[in-house]
């Protein structure tokens, strides 16, 4: 297998940023839009940590309070605080948010209201479904989430909601920024930031570039990346365009983690690795988003959207093969495969608002199609090699992966889909909101693998869904909104891999009761009960393999933030979720797989008061809690819960430039050493030790 097919030192990111050239004449005037504005550039109100509007449950920049839907941003100023560096730090100040199984750690996967994986395309970039394994950045301005099904506007998907991470936008006012940090684990990151106006030709620019080198924290390992990011934007009196641009190269561990012995994990030392030096993930990353915005009238416009993403790696793991409890020993495997998924995505909407007899409709049409094509190709699967002992390891008797497994190899999991869509925020009178959609998709579906004569398509189906969705809003006064919704989900199911007997997709429905507040002192919350079912979930039993399955979740979730008084501000979340596997010939009654019942997060920062001469000084910190979780369906064990705490310092001045800012983090203050989550009782995830983590950044 080769080691490294995507060199870190290639030429090829510093040339990709000369693909895009300014054209086009000087912006006359601030362009106007309706009170819905589109996604690229959103009219997002924040105040710290607290959002007042989003664009993920409409497709367009909507106020919180006007949604039937729970709606949680992880905001740029949580974003710089707390050094978020990953989807995961984002999703501890978001209610119900759990880890799923990672792929050793190549990829994010979240556990969202009881429901989700690695790659089920609940994670979106922009609005446009992502491929890519990692989708945190140095282009990352603020993250979005949506509770509960969405399909409705974006497909298919899991019940339980979708990650929106929303880009850094061109700016018309010049600005650059430069950030350093240091790790304690060793190493650290350099990225530069510039924005403004091309001369007088009405383009703006930015530019975005970030180079990473650290060591990974456990006995080796590295984790490094290159990426840059050029991005236009271009206004005129009615139409606006941008075109943006993204290039990482990376390369990062493949950790297994631990094993579970006795029903807890095995007590070896925490930092020690089962794998190989040469078990990592290297690869390319790439995505492309162009629209199109034409203000139609004083009411209404069109856009025209597409994206494109698309990651190419290769993947080497020593996989833990089989466990001698009693004395330790470890067989193992060298498996690897390279990969190529993609996600090519076109839409045109219709956003605007209609008047009929006296009452308002903000209107949403659109129509899209959308290709996600993952493929693997060359694949190698090694025989089981013992001679590992995990309480005494000794590296370098399992060979990297060389033997060629041609079944396995080149893989297809391709799903095509076209649809309509349509929603409408129908204002009833000053209070009352109803919001109706709908959504009509047609797919096809194409699942096989095997090289040459031996390619074997295990489904081939063509197939049709509607989607509906139905909510009511009640404001009670500025401050007070009550809201209620129904709807629904689907997610296609594979045939079985024996006897290609196809089974209709997973549907999943879901009720939703909540109030939001938005309190004049500075406090924004959001209070949601629900309940979810998701049937025709494929289970096998005795090799046969029917879409029978049901399961369940049900729970409530609190979300907070904002401030509490002039110098004081709060972050915070709870969430209690009751999951249940419904109907499962062996698991009937159980637990979902990494699913917390408990967890809840609080967080304060105090702005001291010291003379203006001595900058502005900020201390923050607090802790999540997460509960115990089943490892298994089966649940033949259990994760137990843990506390993480963390911790900033952070110093403002003028003394470089506009701003220039030092900081200091420590995260998981004391050391707590905990096992976020579960792919098996031999793949078991070990969360990170302290970390201390120092910053600074200037602004001119």
């Amino acid at each position: 297998m080769k080691s490294n097919r995507f060199p870190l030192s290639s030429p090829r990111a510093a040339l990709l940023a000369l693909c895009l050239l300014p054209a086009g004449s000087l912006l006359a005037k601030e362009l106007e839009l309706p009170s819905q504005e589109v996604l690229a550039k959103p009219n997002v109100e924040e105040d710290g940590y607290q959002a007042k509007r989003a664009s993920t449950a409409s497709k367009s920049s909507v106020a919180l309070r006007d949604e039937a839907q729970s709606v949680q941003v992880v905001t740029p100023k949580t974003i710089e605080d707390f050094q978020v560096k990953s989807l995961d730090d984002a999703m501890k100040f978001v209610s119900g948010m759990t880890q799923s199984n990672t792929l050793a750690g190549t990829q994010d996967g979240f556990v969202k209201r009881g429901f989700g994986s690695n790659a089920d395309g609940s994670i979106l970039r922009d609005g446009i479904r992502s491929s890519l394994s990692r989708n945190f950045s140095a282009t990352t301005e603020r993250v979005e989430v949506l509770k509960g099904p969405a399909s409705l506007l974006y497909g298919a998907l899991e019940p339980g909601g979708l990650i929106n991470v929303i880009s850094k936008k061109p700016q018309y006012q010049w600005g650059t920024r430069i950030d350093a940090n240091s790790s304690s684990f060793g190493g650290g990151s350099l990225a530069v930031d510039v924005t403004g106006p091309i001369a007088d030709s009405g383009l703006a620019f930015r530019l975005i570039a970030e180079r990473q080198h650290e060591d990974y924290w456990r006995n080796f390992g590295e984790e490094e990346h290159s990426l840059i990011a050029p991005s236009l934007s271009w206004e005129g009196e009615r139409l606006r365009l941008s075109l943006a641009y993204e290039y990482k190269e990376y390369s990062a561990p493949v950790d297994r983690g631990t094993v579970i012995i006795n029903g807890k994990p095995a007590k070896v030392s925490y930092n020690e690795r089962f794998g190989e030096s040469w078990a990592k993930a290297e690869g390319i990353d790439e995505l492309l988003t162009a629209t199109a915005e034409y203000q139609l009238t004083e009411n209404w416009s069109t856009r025209l959207t597409y994206g494109w993403n698309n990651e190419r790696y290769d993947y080497a793991e020593a996989r833990p093969n089989a466990l001698n409890a009693s004395t330790g020993a470890l067989s193992r495997r060298s498996d690897g495969s390279e990969h190529d998924n993609q996600t090519q995505y076109l839409a045109w909407d219709w956003i605007g608002n209609a008047e009929l007899f006296g009452q308002r409709h903000d209107l949403l049409i659109g129509a899209d199609t959308e290709r996600v094509d993952n493929f693997r190709g060359d694949t190698w699967r090694g025989p089981a090699v013992g001679g590992f002992n995990i309480y005494n390891p000794v590296y370098g008797n399992l060979a990297a992966p060389s033997l060629l497994n041609l079944s396995q190899s080149d893989r297809r999991d391709e799903l095509h889909s076209r649809s309509f869509y349509m929603k409408d925020n129908w204002h009833l009178d000053e209070q009352w909101i109803l919001v109706l959609g709908g959504r009509y998709q047609r797919f096809e579906q194409l699942v096989g693998q095997g090289r040459g004569t031996l390619f074997t398509p295990t489904t081939d189906r063509h197939d049709a869904t509607f989607l509906p969705f139905g909510g009511l809003v009640f404001q009670l006064n500025d401050q007070v909104a009550f809201y209620g919704n129904y709807s629904r989900s689907f997610v296609p199911n594979a045939s079985d891999a024996n006897t290609g007997q196809a089974f209709d997709p997973e549907e999943g429905r879901s009720y939703e009761l909540g109030v939001k507040f938005d309190l004049p002192q500075g406090i924004g919350a959001n209070l949601a009960l629900f309940d979810i079912e998701k049937e025709n979930v494929v289970v096998t039993n005795n090799s046969v393999s029917e879409a029978a399955g049901k399961v369940g979740s049900r729970g409530v979730e609190l979300d907070i933030s904002g401030r509490l008084s002039e110098r004081w501000e709060l972050l915070g979340s709870y969430a209690y979720t009751d999951t249940e596997i419904l109907d499962d010939p062996t698991n009937e009654g159980n637990e979902l797989v990494n699913a917390a019942r408990n967890i809840g997060s609080l967080y304060l920062v105090h702005h001291l008061q010291l003379p203006q001469e001595l900058g502005q000084w900020k201390l923050g910190g607090g802790a999540r809690y997460v509960g115990e979780r089943a490892g298994d369906n089966a649940n033949t064990f259990w994760l137990d819960s843990y506390t993480v705490a963390d911790a900033f310092v952070s110093w403002d001045s003028q003394l470089l430039g506009e701003k220039t800012r030092l900081q200091l983090n420590v995260r998981n203050l004391f050391n707590e050493h905990y096992y976020p989550s579960s792919g098996g009782n031999l793949r078991v995830a070990v969360g990170e030790p302290r970390e201390v983590r120092l910053s600074a950044s200037v602004e001119f």
